[in-house]
């Protein structure tokens, strides 16, 4: 596998036939920062491309001496995108976690003859402001941190600001709801929008990113794409309803629960994924506290406390007091109701005291 210069990376273009991720074609381009790697350099067939927002593998799937060598390039825990559907086969038995599950994503596109802008207007002692880098690293926000890394995955400041773009939400010293702009290839620009769990439901990531698609169309961008989750029914209704076109949906791999929002999947979908973790753990033991945390979203009392005995016995212990902490926290949230029950009870007071 061999790592190209900069200079040398549109020579792989020719090899990417997908075209929902779109930092792919930013670093292609020398607009995003990233790494390419190849089978041969004077004539790849084959490519690891590496971005701030994904990594995709492109080209032929059957050069085995380059799919031997692309788990070296990625850590456990990293998703992987195939850049069409002869590479999904392949993805598990190159990839460091072999037990690595693909999930649907959806792709939105925006025109500005489509784009319905959000005339709502914030609550008292709420501002809305564009992101500046320089004004965030001068004053201690809380979240300001996020906002940086963000806006960081442009290279540096200089092209954040000539290229892309933001608007955050702030009340006072928290910002609550920001939406910035993840990379740019021509004439498209692709945008997404996180709001602190404590705000949500409120209206913010609607605001700013309405706020953030303006200045997106006003920059001279024709069209804009948002990318997310499937089960973020959240994030796709904010799209829809600021005039984001369905487009199409692809799949990625991850090594865990693909969400964005804890409750983005049921009870019986966390269980799904605790029984897939349980099995895969006995191969690959660190995923064994996915596992345990995937059985307690589903609420399942019992699971759980068998997937505690069994990382005390591997000498993967938990601090209960901590974790009952955690359950606590996700019941404020309407989740884990069956944690209040005798047979959590009795196992947490009969194991808090020699466990912590």
């Amino acid at each position: 596998m061999i790592k190209l210069e900069s200079k040398e990376f549109k020579k792989i273009a020719h090899l990417v036939k997908s075209h929902d991720e779109l930092s792919v074609f930013s670093v292609i381009s020398g607009e995003n920062p990233g790494e390419i790697y190849v089978n041969n350099i004077d004539n790849p067939t084959a490519t690891l491309i590496q971005t701030s927002e994904c990594n995709l593998i492109a080209g032929s799937p059957n050069d085995e001496v380059f799919n031997s060598e692309v788990s070296s390039e990625l850590d456990f825990w990293d998703q992987l995108v195939p850049d069409f559907c002869e590479w999904m086969e392949k993805i598990p038995t190159i990839h460091k976690n072999h037990f690595i599950r693909k999930y649907k994503r959806r792709h939105y596109v925006l025109s500005s003859d489509r784009f319905v802008d959000c005339d709502a207007t914030l609550k008292e002692g709420y501002i809305l402001e564009k992101v500046d880098t320089s004004f965030l690293r001068e004053n201690s926000f809380e979240n300001s941190e996020g906002v940086l890394e963000w806006a960081e995955n442009w290279g540096d400041d200089e092209s954040f600001k000539k290229y892309g773009t933001g608007y955050l939400i702030r009340n006072d010293k928290v910002i609550v709801s920001w939406s910035l702009s993840d990379c740019s290839f021509e004439k498209t620009i692709a945008i997404g929008i996180h709001t602190d769990e404590r705000y949500r439901k409120n209206g913010f990531g609607k605001i700013a990113a309405a706020a953030t698609i303006r200045e997106c169309f006003t920059k001279g961008y024709e069209k804009i794409d948002w990318l997310c989750v499937d089960s973020n029914k959240g994030s796709r209704a904010i799209a829809e309803n600021l005039g984001f076109k369905y487009n199409n949906h692809y799949y990625s791999f991850t090594s865990y629960p693909p969400i964005e929002n804890l409750k983005d999947l049921s009870e019986s979908e966390w269980h799904e994924w605790g029984e897939y973790l349980e099995n895969a753990s006995k191969t690959e033991e660190c995923l064994m506290e996915d596992c345990l945390f995937a059985y307690t979203k589903s609420n399942d009392v019992e699971k759980t406390i068998n997937i505690l005995i069994t990382m005390n016995q591997k000498n993967m212990p938990k601090n209960y007091l901590k974790f009952n902490n955690y359950i606590t926290s996700l019941q404020t949230k309407g989740m884990c109701s069956n944690f209040t029950k005798k047979a959590w009870i009795d196992f947490l007071n009969e194991n808090i005291d020699c466990n912590d």
